[in-house]
């Protein structure tokens, strides 16, 4: 094939949040997307044009934009990808959308479940396939916990259990002048949504997603403060939630993450079987990334320390581990549209988790335990309207 056929063979992508120094976008996608050949960066947008013609250059790429509306126009492009703060991810996935675009939105998808209820059955009504960014089902650690599970090596899983310790300096309070919009739970990109929420997504691929559970989140750490100047910051979001339920097939499962220095390893997560257990362990904090130590007892046999086989990451890319699993969310994409299947994590999967994050919230507020989360709420009628599109 051509240069030029191939090129046009490729997903023409824009990214809306592609600022030159700094954010997700440059540190994860721009690598994973250099490194896939079925993609091509074709379109940038910032805020400021100045820093999306300098992004444009460095990448090689012809159309920069100041407005994500001038970018999801563009028949270059076939998927939107948003790499912005979550309060502004329902504007601009609702104008992809409306555009006729796939579109790849970081997680959280939204500031909460209906917002992400909107979105998805935007997507769906327009038939257009989406992902959303919830790696870590497809961590190499991750498929293998899965595959020793329904492989049988712990028997039956009875529990699980998630002790987490994410440090970062925001989830104790402490914010850098980009993350101080965290300081405010309406904003949806919260310890709960965000370092919780991420670990959904590979819960659920191993043992399955909650059906019902109870919960308590406390802010325990008071007000934060801002790293520029050392001013107080009013701070509502959590620092401190213990949900514990039960998983499809009755799997009893609890989490705790409490923000801080762990004196120990900064996550543990445990899986209880009839004829087993298995032990994961991280320095991270995070279950969804990274390198996970992952120990194995058969009955009262010693435990063993198993190594992922190579070739669950046989087809990872010389690039740094973040963008690595963003990569694998690309690569798994591209499959699906070539293969007519669906693994990577899209609007619907978001929404599910969405659905057990909001349950967590309201379960916390009314100390009430929350039931049949496995079911979705009906189909909207047609006098539901989803987000309208800003259009440019």
């Amino acid at each position: 094939m051509s240069d030029h056929a191939n090129a046009r063979s490729r997903i023409g992508v824009g990214i809306v949040g592609a600022g030159a120094d700094r954010g997700w976008a440059g540190v994860a996608h721009i690598p994973a997307l250099k490194a896939l050949d079925a993609f091509e960066i074709r379109a940038v947008s910032t805020t400021r044009i100045e820093s999306a013609r300098a992004t444009a250059a460095r990448l090689g790429v012809d159309l920069a934009f100041d407005t994500h509306q001038a970018l999801v126009v563009r028949p270059e492009v076939d998927l939107v990808v948003v790499a912005v703060k979550v309060p502004e991810h329902a504007r601009i996935v609702s104008d992809a959308l409306a555009a006729g675009k796939m579109v790849y939105c970081e997680w959280p998808l939204a500031r909460d479940q209906s917002e992400a209820e909107a979105l998805e059955r935007l997507a769906r009504g327009q038939g257009l396939r989406t992902i959303v960014g919830l790696q870590g089902g497809l961590h190499p650690p991750i498929r293998f916990l899965r595959d020793l599970v329904r492989q049988g090596a712990i028997g039956t899983p009875l529990s699980t259990s998630i002790r987490a310790h994410p440090t970062e300096d925001m989830w104790v309070g402490r914010y850098n002048p980009p993350f101080e919009f965290m300081a405010r739970a309406e904003h949806g990109a919260t310890f709960l949504s965000i370092a919780l929420g991420h670990a959904l997504e590979p819960l659920a691929r191993v043992l399955g997603p909650f059906e019902s559970l109870s919960a308590v989140v406390a802010n325990r750490r008071g007000d934060g403060v801002r790293l520029s100047d050392g001013a107080p910051l009013p701070k509502d979001t959590p620092d401190e939630i213990v949900v514990a339920g039960v998983l499809e097939g009755g799997i009893v499962a609890s989490l705790h993450y409490s923000a801080g220095q762990p004196a120990g390893p900064a996550m543990v997560w445990e899986i209880q079987g009839t004829e087993g257990s298995l032990r994961v362990e991280t320095a991270s904090g995070y279950v969804h990334f990274g390198d996970l130590a992952i120990a194995f007892r058969r009955g009262r046999e010693p435990v063993q320390q198993l190594q992922v086989p190579p070739a669950y990451a046989a087809s990872d890319l010389p690039i740094g581990a973040a963008a690595a699993g963003v990569a694998r969310l690309y690569a798994q994409f591209a499959a699906d549209i070539r293969d007519g299947t669906d693994e990577a994590p899209d609007f619907a999967v978001a929404l599910d988790h969405h659905r057990v994050l909001d349950a967590i919230a309201r379960s916390a507020m009314s100390g009430r335990r929350e039931r049949h989360l496995l079911h979705a709420d009906p189909p909207p009628t047609a006098s539901e309207q989803p987000p309208a599109p800003t259009g440019g």
